[in-house]
């Protein structure tokens, strides 16, 4: 979810390279930058050592923003789980939904490399007190942003239904999922780019104006959804379309907001249009930070497609049960632990402008504080997924038969939490210091090492005793062994300490 023309009397570009990677303790405040200037207030240098309170102040709009944007992704599969019709129409919409997800995570990632790398710069430059470098930085990764996006829609559309096909829908699965799709993908290409955007203000500590941005949203789907589902207020009812219609409406509104916020700030980061030409050097070192990152995104999404085609199967499931199931409990599931990247987000921010400042151990203080509260708040909201998973997915989809597929796999979620906490909050905090090669590399193994074999084993054991909702429960063992795993190898790479010292 992420985010040239020079300023006059701008310095060459290899001084402003040479920002980020400071040898010397930081200057004194002055002018806009002290303690009660505008810049603070909006974004600034990192001022003091790192407290709860400071972690809390930068990470709870960031929470609210990550639970608002859960939200809608939420009201989504509700609306599909709860449409007029039998327990398999029911189970359709909901598994068609569900599948436009994994499609939704693939076009964000295809700018994922930009966001990751303007967020490091950005904070770093932030933190080294260079607005202008952060400035342009910004400028460059929202264009590309732009042009890539349009790219990445315009092959969704075109080929919707070769697409679905190929993801194992078919007969009225596959119908809600083609008309889903082609709505979905009007408004990927600005709700891209502001993502790019707000991942930037994020980086600058803006994290206030990101989180009324999604709240904005959040009303806008949640008001048009409904109406254009069901058919209320006179409107006719439109089913799976009026669903994605609702979001239509939701992200062309949040987009375009989202770009007037970033040409009319009044904070660190204000991009103006000379600041929106791709500059080839300037985004090669965006690229060179994000694109493991990239990477990175790009394998846990095969790993978690592969499990989606391995869930979907058309002779025994002919509607979708177990992707719907699937697709409920990864719903309720984000309700814990997207306040964990709501803490990740502050992690990356605080670790990114310390190290900036040339303060790492304050850094590395701000990644502990930010990564404890996520494992507490995760592991206090995942209580009720444990003891009444079935209650909590009758409130996602009400089709008995796919309750029954999602029990377990409700559980697992739910043990998971405390691991997937470390997993989030170290993780940022490395990528946040432009550590982005080792989370990579815990990813790659974890997906593709741990997640296959533990899931070959499992639906060998599950199968041989003869539980009848052996694949989505495998596949639910096999998460809960991954990430925990991936929690283990970040926290190594952490205590190593080398992040401290990385430059970028």
């Amino acid at each position: 979810m992420s985010e040239i023309s020079q300023y006059p009397q701008d310095v060459p570009e290899q001084q402003e390279a040479d920002a980020t990677g400071l040898a010397g303790a930081a200057p004194a405040l002055r002018g806009p930058w002290k303690a009660g200037g505008p810049i603070a207030r909006l974004g600034s240098a990192p001022q003091g050592p790192v407290t709860v309170r400071k972690v809390l102040t930068l990470a709870t709009p960031a929470i609210a923003e990550q639970v608002l944007v859960g939200i809608i992704g939420l009201t989504d599969t509700v609306i599909a789980g709860h449409l007029p019709g039998n327990a398999n129409t029911i189970a359709s919409a909901a598994a068609a939904v569900g599948l436009m997800s994994y499609l939704q995570w693939f076009a964000g990632l295809m700018t994922n490399a930009l966001g990751v790398g303007a967020t490091a710069i950005v904070a770093r430059s932030i933190g080294a007190r260079r607005p202008r470098v952060a400035n342009r930085v910004a400028g460059t990764s929202v264009a590309a942003a732009f042009v890539v996006s349009i790219l990445t829609s315009a092959a969704l559309f075109i080929f919707s239904r070769q697409i679905v096909w190929l993801c194992g829908l078919r007969d009225l699965a596959a119908l809600f999922a083609v008309q889903y799709l082609r709505i979905m993908v009007v408004t990927i290409s600005l709700q891209t780019t502001a993502q790019i955007g707000m991942a930037c203000l994020r980086g600058a500590g803006d994290t206030v104006r990101p989180m009324v941005l999604m709240a904005m949203v959040m009303l806008v789907n949640g008001l048009f959804s409904f109406t254009f589902a069901f058919g209320w207020f006179g409107m006719p009812a439109w089913g799976v379309r009026g669903d994605a219609f609702g979001t239509l409406l939701a992200y062309l509104a949040g987009g375009a907001s989202a770009i007037i916020i970033l040409f009319f700030s009044n904070s660190v980061l204000r991009i103006r249009l000379r600041h929106l030409k791709i500059v080839p050097h300037v985004l090669m070192r965006v690229l060179r930070i994000g694109m493991p990152s990239f990477m990175e995104g790009m394998l846990l999404w095969s790993g978690q497609f592969l499990i989606v085609m391995f869930v979907i199967n058309v002779n025994s499931d002919p509607y979708g049960y177990t992707m719907a199931a699937h697709s409920a409990v990864l719903r309720v599931e984000s309700m814990a632990f997207l306040p964990g990247f709501g803490f990740g987000i502050a992690a990356s921010a605080l670790v990114g402008q310390y190290l900036g400042a040339n303060l790492p151990r304050q850094a590395w203080r701000a990644a502990w504080i930010a990564t404890t509260m996520a494992l507490v708040t995760m592991t206090v909201i995942a209580i009720p997924m444990v003891f009444f998973p079935r209650w909590m997915l009758g409130l996602i989809v009400n089709s008995p038969p796919v309750i029954a597929v999602g029990a377990w796999p409700m559980v697992l979620a739910g043990l998971a939490q405390p691991g997937f906490a470390g997993a989030i909050g170290l993780g940022a905090a490395l990528r946040g210091a432009g550590e982005t090669v080792w989370p990579m590399v815990a990813t790659v193994s974890g997906t593709f090492g741990v997640r296959l074999a533990v899931l070959a084993v499992a639906l060998l054991v599950l199968k041989h005793v003869g539980y009848t909702y052996a694949n989505l429960t495998a596949v639910w063992i096999a998460i809960f062994m991954d990430l925990n795993y991936r929690a283990v190898v970040c926290l190594v790479i952490f205590l190593k300490g080398r992040w401290q010292r990385k430059k970028v």
